[in-house]
């Protein structure tokens, strides 16, 4: 059987008034299920509205039937009546505590990506599982050049999923986490007698600037509707507003992600998104698994150093030392994870974190010009090196 949006046809809703010695007309409650069941996405939307207002938690299976047979060909546009009359009955469901199956999570994720990560963190972990397993690998598929809504979408998925993984069950990702970590070691190499340059490459303190959010008008006829958004470590208020809501979804390796329930009619800015993953996110979920803080780890995103040139026998050697305690460090830290079981033979055998060498030739200029810095010749091809065109 083909399945429909919100299928069936209105039932007759009659509003019995009565009118006597000019007193306004007395109306009954309109039927809920009459509007949950009708072709018009509006009244579907108003019947939801209904349920929320009423707080009748009679029809919440009603509705999760509406998500699992949502029509297909609405989930990618925003601005279709039926993608408004689902944001209201998704709305219901979280704000009446609902849980979703597996398959109502999958079906919403890719039109309500912040809705469904609520409705996955409401799972218990083994029966999500596999959901957020193919989230974090989708997300790994994910192009990161000319990123359009959708893949952005995507890589929200998975660095949320990953967090979700990594506290529920870290053996599930550990090996794929530290095989796709990065440490970079910078290197600023002056002129004897001079100070290296310091720079951040990752890593770096940014504070975010956030445009204002415009509002627009509520659609005429529609109960209000309420967008969700996803926020990374953001503070919660002291005093929730019992409306327009930020609550906690998780917190995993020291950063806290909450959501917050808006009027649909704000432009949202996405200021504080969920950051996707990167050296940084990593190294913080690695942390998470070995229930350590970010600082414990023996070795961070960025290490920066100085060394001056010579010769290039003289520098080479002493690059080299510098790069295999790196390289150790890293080899340490696979270790570790095995110890904890969070790796197999295998795995640990197979998997390292990459160790990406920049050199910055700061060398003041001279004639006749110093020569160049010479390349540094690496046994293992998960360490990588470049001398930075960039002074």
């Amino acid at each position: 059987m083909a399945r429909s949006s919100f299928s069936r046809t209105l039932l007759p809703i009659l509003l019995l008034t009565s009118v006597a010695l000019g007193q306004p007309p007395a109306r009954r409650p309109v039927p809920i299920e009459p509007l949950l069941r009708n072709s018009d996405p509006r009244l579907v939307a108003l019947g939801a509205w209904e349920v929320l207002r009423r707080g009748d938690d009679s029809f919440l299976p009603l509705m999760v039937q509406l998500v699992e047979r949502w029509e297909p060909t609405f989930r990618r546009d925003p601005d279709a009546r039926e993608y408004a009359a689902m944001t209201v009955i998704l709305d219901v469901l979280i704000q009446r505590n609902a849980v979703l199956s597996i398959a109502g999570v999958q079906d919403i994720a890719n039109a309500f990506p912040d809705q469904a990560l609520i409705f996955a963190a409401r799972l218990p972990f083994r029966d999500a599982e596999l959901l957020l397993l193919g989230w974090y690998h989708d997300g790994q598929a994910v192009t990161r050049v000319h990123l359009d809504s959708e893949g952005a979408n995507r890589l929200m998925l998975a660095r949320v999923a990953a967090m979700m993984l990594a506290t529920g069950d870290p053996q599930i990702i550990a090996a794929s986490l530290l095989a796709d970590s990065v440490e970079r070691l910078v290197v600023s190499v002056p002129s004897q007698g001079f100070d290296g340059v310091a720079r951040c490459l990752v890593g770096c303190p940014v504070s975010p600037v956030c445009a204002a959010e415009p509002v627009d008008d509520p659609q005429t006829g529609w109960p209000p509707v309420f967008q969700y958004t996803l926020e990374e470590n953001m503070p919660l208020p002291r005093r929730p507003d019992p409306i327009l809501q930020i609550r906690p979804l998780l917190d995993a390796g020291g950063d806290l992600i909450t959501w917050r329930r808006v009027p649909a009619e704000v432009h949202l800015n996405y200021c504080h998104s969920p950051v996707p993953l990167n050296a940084e996110t990593r190294h913080h979920l690695l942390a998470e698994m070995l229930h350590i803080g970010d600082t414990q780890m023996p070795w961070g995103v960025q290490q920066s150093g100085t060394l001056i040139w010579m010769n290039d026998r003289q520098f080479l050697s002493d690059l080299s030392a510098q790069v295999e305690l790196e390289e150790a460090r890293l080899r340490a830290t696979v270790q570790t994870f095995y110890a904890k079981g969070l790796l197999t033979k295998t795995e640990a055998d197979a998997t390292r974190p990459k160790l990406s060498i920049v050199i910055f030739d700061d060398r003041s200029p001279i004639q006749p010009p110093a020569p160049q810095l010479p390349p540094l010749p690496t046994s293992d091809s998960r360490t990588s090196y470049r001398i930075s065109a960039q002074r």
